[in-house]
């Protein structure tokens, strides 16, 4: 008998695919355990002859189905879950489960179909409406899609999820602060004390209205208790002062110690409260336990390019992780993709929580967008994304470790910017390599010959620290901008005529 490396014992005459021989009680128990281990590779390995053997019992294709999403491996888990509603036909359960991750794959279309037929089973659950709403959002059939998320918040006033959804879709049509927020303050006129709707109404106070009022939506007897009304009070705080911010991230931190949102928090808030000394063994703690945290890979440069630590990004670091590249479109094919994309931007305002200012934004998905302009592109950004990976291959920075076993476009939106418009500075924290692809620009300015172009390294953590962009990349149309997800990136504010159209993708390894 011969162990194998996630412990799979098999003898010579053993087929692990064999549909007569397999022990499916010994699979799943022996995945079960891999799990429990951490061991999610082992664990799917173990699984896998429930792919092809059709006897294969319910509960093991569950679990299957279960850690490849876990995995946010969607297209893996899609044949699954298809399965899984073959198998149990009534169910509205197995209809939801394959709803959600039709909607994470971008595949609106199916995503309401599975959502309806979970309904036409007897479904009624929230989470069914709140696939049901995201899936029309993505088709921009707006009017159905927040008479769904009503329907989500009706069956759970306190649904968190359904409520951001509403108030960032009520938001990005009207641009009104005030009729934003007004489905969570009925929810908190039901639940005052609901920490989860409070810490909801404040973050998208601090995004769209001012902070003080982001920061008086909470109640001060949970700022020192709950970890959520903390980190929003952080958060808040960020913007008013400070030392004031430093209180509420370290009253989070002893809430949650072993949360890395409030590991994180705490050290953003030392770094601008100039003890960036303080927070950098917390982050390589985070680091240590979380490699692929994003978040604390940029703070973690923020701290040493303040302290002047030679392991701070220099100009040959961002020289080489910062590439502009040719999509390789003719110009005729380029200028198909600006009409085809500006039929996706329905909306007036931006959507919550991100880098946008003074623009739009729609998502886009590269397998869905069933436009052949933007499939066009699609197409072509598979030789500069491949060749930007391979020659990262080899170096030792967080980004390039993680190279050579493939790649795929994870998530995609297109941006429009006019005049005035732009991104303030930020990390992408689902991401590996990040990107820009410029189909429109705007006219030059000769008064300010850096206007409307990609910076990096500026950061600005609050009130209490800001940081100049250290390297630029000019945009112009047909030229993809790569570059590693945890590095701080924004755009310099432009005034000129024309408009500022991109699309920008996430990459992940495979």
């Amino acid at each position: 008998m011969a162990r194998d490396r996630c412990g799979y014992v098999a003898s010579a005459d053993d087929d692990r695919t064999d549909a007569v021989t397999t022990d499916w009680s010994l699979v799943y128990a022996q995945a079960q355990a891999e799990l429990a281990r951490g061991e999610t590779t082992c664990a799917i390995a173990t699984l896998e002859p429930a792919q092809s053997d059709h006897d294969a019992p319910l509960a093991v294709v569950r679990l299957l189905a279960s850690v490849l999403r876990g995995l946010r491996r969607d297209r893996d888990a899609r044949p699954v879950l298809e399965r899984l509603t073959r198998l149990q036909p009534g169910s509205p359960v197995a209809e939801h489960n394959l709803a959600a991750a039709l909607g994470d794959m971008g595949d609106a279309i199916a995503a309401e179909a599975a959502a309806r037929r979970a309904q036409s089973k007897g479904g009624d659950a929230p989470e069914t409406w709140l696939v049901l709403g995201r899936a029309l959002i993505a088709q921009s059939r707006l009017d159905e899609a927040e008479a769904a998320l009503r329907q989500a918040v009706a069956r759970r006033p306190g649904y968190v999820d359904a409520l951001r959804d509403l108030a960032q879709l009520i938001w990005m049509r009207t641009g009104d602060p005030s009729s934003a927020v007004t489905p969570v303050d009925q929810a908190l006129a039901a639940s005052s004390a609901d920490a989860g709707l409070m810490a909801l109404k404040s973050s998208i106070l601090l995004d769209i209205d001012n902070p003080e009022r982001a920061y008086a939506a909470l109640d001060p007897g949970l700022m020192a208790s709950h970890p959520a009304v903390a980190l929003a009070a952080t958060a808040a705080a960020s913007e008013i002062d400070p030392a004031l911010a430093l209180r509420h991230a370290e009253a989070a931190f002893r809430a949650a110690p072993g949360d890395a949102r409030a590991a994180n928090a705490l050290s953003a808030a030392e770094i601008a409260a100039s003890r960036a000394e303080d927070s950098l063994a917390r982050l390589e703690a985070v680091i240590a336990a979380r490699p692929l945290d994003q978040y604390a890979l940029a703070l973690r440069n923020v701290a040493w390019r303040i302290t002047g630590d030679d392991r701070a990004l220099s100009q040959g670091d961002y020289a080489r992780l910062c590439v502009p590249l040719s999509l390789g479109l003719t110009d005729e094919a380029l200028g198909r993709v600006a009409p085809a994309l500006d039929r996706l931007h329905p909306f007036t305002a931006q959507p919550l929580g991100q880098s946008i200012r003074s623009g739009v934004q729609a998502a886009l998905d590269p397998r869905h967008a069933d436009d052949p302009a933007i499939d066009a592109v699609f197409a072509a950004l598979e030789t500069p994304v491949g060749r930007y990976i391979a020659d990262m291959a080899g170096q030792q920075d967080p980004m390039s470790r993680r190279a050579g076993s493939g790649q795929e476009i994870i998530g995609a939106w297109s941006v429009r910017l006019t005049a005035g418009g732009r991104h303030s500075d930020h990390i992408h924290p689902e991401g590996w390599v990040s990107s820009a692809l410029y189909i429109t620009t705007p006219e030059v300015d000769a008064t300010d010959p850096k206007a409307g172009w990609l910076r990096f390294g500026a950061v600005r953590l609050g009130v209490g620290l800001e940081l100049p962009a250290e390297y630029w990349i000019e945009p112009r149309p047909g030229i993809v901008a790569l570059f590693p997800s945890w590095m701080w990136h924004g755009t310099e504010p432009f005034q000129s005529q024309g408009t500022r159209l991109t699309i920008a993708f996430d990459v992940q390894p495979r």
